[in-house]
């Protein structure tokens, strides 16, 4: 006899006492969840850790720069003619700077044949050869010559020669052939809007009057075809080698700082003041700005002071991380991890010992007033510190940047942390470590999972077959004593 509903025939809550065998049956799972919650807090620890300590590596690459350690600062009376920043060999002064040329390099612009127009499209036919650029500077001719002569850039004397075959000879093509080439020509089209606007344009890579371009074009007559158009040579006297039309001049930056006239290729100049970058952004003829060199230590002292917070911040991370409360004897969530022992012991070490090479009285931290607390923490003495840079003897820069063989403090502490943090190192190992134990009890509790669904069922089957043997038992007995009250009947 089958029964609809379980305990129907026995009377048990046959649902209740199942729910209850298997919360019994599910133990195994509950260890493995509470496990698993305990890894996942781990890896939510070691995420937030490596935020802290990508936050100092920042800070300690920022610092390893000397130019951070510069006490002079650039102040220039027209900011729209140029900028300049000062370096540590910078001096005190004041220089009066006229900006008569910027620095340009040079843009030529391809036709076809016969006029201004170019071509109908980017895929369009152009022909097949060589390209040969050379660069150098053109100079105005002496009469009686009728053309410039052309002069080998002495940095670039090797010609680069760019093939042009059935492959690239359309106008898209040519273009990125010769990006590819990197041959210190930078090439695009640019279209006017016309019937017949696209025109392959190309710019010299560098500035500067010795980086104009001179172009060779050769092949077979019968498919060089519109590839002649390259050619550019104003120092050719033969008709046809200068087919491009010049947009921009080769020019030179030319300022006059303190009635010196000073020529260069770029607009950013590093050699003309000792110790100053000047970017150069505006030509102003006949009109000087002011530039002014002081000494001003402010920006070293709020560079330590950025660099020691973000390290105090990592220790105390660090410390968090692996606290035991006494008061409560509750450990967190990595406490007696070695991986952050290491990596306490690793950032702590690298203060331990003198800067080797720095000059004497600036070797260590101490010697700024910079010291080690009992917490781990780094704290500044304000008044020590404030005396170390306002000295102009002392160079902090050496204490903490990568100078030649001296290898400062902040310099070091950006190489340790980032092996630390590299794909390779520490934290990220533990942390794969830690995901392979999350996928182990994952694969574990899905077989325990799949054998207890086959538990249940044996539960409830051994139910269902005690439930049909009581509720048998019971007809059984009604039947009998409805006979036995039948019989006492009869005999009355």
């Amino acid at each position: 006899m089958a029964l609809s509903s379980p305990g129907v025939g026995s009377g048990l809550d046959v649902n209740t006492l199942v729910t209850q065998l298997m919360t019994i049956e599910r133990a195994p799972v509950t260890l493995l969840d509470k496990k698993e919650a305990s890894y996942q807090a781990k890896l939510s620890s070691y995420g937030t850790l490596k935020s802290s300590l990508a936050l100092l590596q920042t800070a300690a690459k920022t610092l390893s720069t000397p130019d951070k350690f510069s006490p002079m600062k650039a102040s220039v009376a027209d900011t729209t003619i140029l900028s300049a920043t000062a370096s540590t060999t910078a001096v005190a002064g004041s220089y009066d700077v006229e900006v008569q040329s910027l620095a340009q390099s040079q843009k030529l612009m391809m036709s076809a044949p016969g006029g201004t127009d170019g071509y109908a499209a980017t895929n369009t036919l152009v022909g097949e050869g060589t390209i040969t650029i050379n660069f150098g500077t053109y100079t105005a001719p002496v009469l009686p010559a009728t053309t410039p002569t052309f002069d080998i850039n002495p940095a670039k004397p090797d010609a680069k020669t760019i093939v042009i075959g059935a492959g690239n000879n359309t106008l898209a093509g040519i273009r990125d052939a010769i990006n590819a080439a990197n041959a210190g020509v930078s090439a695009s089209i640019i279209n006017d809007g016309s019937a017949n606007g696209y025109h392959l344009s190309l710019t010299s890579t560098d500035s500067g009057a010795r980086n104009a371009m001179q172009i060779s074009v050769a092949g077979d007559v019968s498919t060089i075809g519109d590839l002649a158009q390259l050619n550019y040579d104003p120092s050719s006297i033969d008709v046809g080698d200068t087919n491009l039309s010049e947009n921009v001049v080769a020019k030179d930056a030319i300022i006059v700082v303190d009635n010196v006239t000073i020529t260069k290729q770029s607009n950013t100049i590093s050699d003309a003041i000792q110790g100053v970058t000047l970017n150069l952004s505006k030509t102003m003829l006949g009109t000087t700005t002011k530039i002014t060199l002081t000494r001003d230590t402010s920006n070293v002292k709020s560079a330590v002071e950025s660099f020691v917070k973000i390290y105090n911040d990592t220790n105390q991370a660090l410390r968090d991380a692996t606290a035991f409360d006494t008061a409560t004897g509750k450990s967190a969530v990595l406490t007696g991890d070695s991986t952050i022992r290491s990596i306490q012991s690793q950032l702590r070490g690298i203060f331990g010992s003198p800067i080797t090479g720095a000059p004497g009285g600036m070797t260590i931290l101490s010697d700024v007033g910079i010291s080690f607390q009992k917490d781990g923490s780094l704290a500044i003495d304000d008044t020590k510190f404030g005396a170390a840079i306002a000295d102009p003897t002392k160079d902090l820069s050496k204490l903490f940047t990568s100078t030649g063989s001296i290898k400062g403090y902040a310099w070091q502490l950006d190489v340790l942390v980032g092996k630390i943090l590299s794909p390779v190192g520490q934290l990220v190992d533990r942390t794969n470590s830690v995901n392979q134990s999350i996928k182990d009890i994952g694969t574990r509790r899905d077989v325990i999972n799949a054998r207890l669904v086959a538990v249940e069922q044996r539960y409830r089957d051994q139910f269902t077959a005690l439930d049909t043997l009581i509720a048998s038992m019971t007809t059984t007995s009604s039947f009998l004593t409805q006979q036995l009250a039948a019989l006492t009947a009869n005999n009355a």
